[in-house]
């Protein structure tokens, strides 16, 4: 009888590993933060990714409407350029890369530096980081209005934004340091007030 109950006793002493050992292999209590601690860097990385994204669209869509409003701005107040000369078929292209107002194909008028000026600052209440260089206008003769008649000719009136980009901070991990944004142009028809009669050219006398 002391024999089969050693025997037994024996038994369930070694019989009771097994199920624990089966209970420890099978728990998986650990393996969800074994798993995240993984997987949180990338939701991280995508997140931000995601954000900085956005932020790229922002700034594209800021500086098409800071051209637009310039664009306004510009035909709305004086000129930068002098186009009392403007002909048809004429251009005047001006910028201000050195700090003055500088126009190929004409001079620019008298306030052109203050004008310019007040045309940064109206597009930089859009696009705050706008500079000077990145701003070019341009002022083409058309064939609307008449040298004849006091409101002269009409001209073709265009604001370019150019050289703007996005500087990326997530990005920059994988080596895009920087999106460079396509040039920015918006044309419309200026008003004939500051085109003063000249003499004119290709129809009739």
């Amino acid at each position: 009888m002391n024999k089969r109950l050693l025997v037994t006793d024996m038994m369930d002493k070694t019989a009771k590993p097994v199920p624990f050992l089966r209970r420890f292999l099978a728990d998986e209590d650990g393996a969800f933060i074994i798993e995240f601690a993984f997987a949180f860097p990338v939701l991280i990385l995508l997140s931000f990714g995601l954000l900085e994204f956005s932020l790229v669209v922002f700034d594209y869509q800021r500086a098409a409407e800071a051209t637009r409003q310039g664009t306004r701005f510009a035909i709305l107040n004086n000129p930068i350029a002098n186009t009392a000369t403007v002909l048809e078929g004429s251009v005047i292209s001006c910028s201000r890369p050195n700090g003055a107002v500088e126009c190929v194909g004409g001079s620019p008028s008298a306030t052109a530096d203050a004008d310019f000026l007040a045309l940064l600052a109206q597009m930089q209440g859009i696009y705050p980081t706008l500079v000077a260089e990145n701003i070019s206008i341009i002022y083409e003769g058309t064939d609307v209005g008449d040298v004849d008649s006091s409101g002269g000719i009409f001209p073709m009136v265009t604001l370019e934004l150019l050289n703007v980009k996005h500087d990326m901070i997530i990005g920059d991990l994988i080596g895009i340091k920087t999106i460079n944004f396509p040039p920015f142009t918006t044309t419309v028809l200026g008003p004939g007030n500051y085109v003063n009669v000249a003499v004119k050219v290709g129809n009739g006398p």
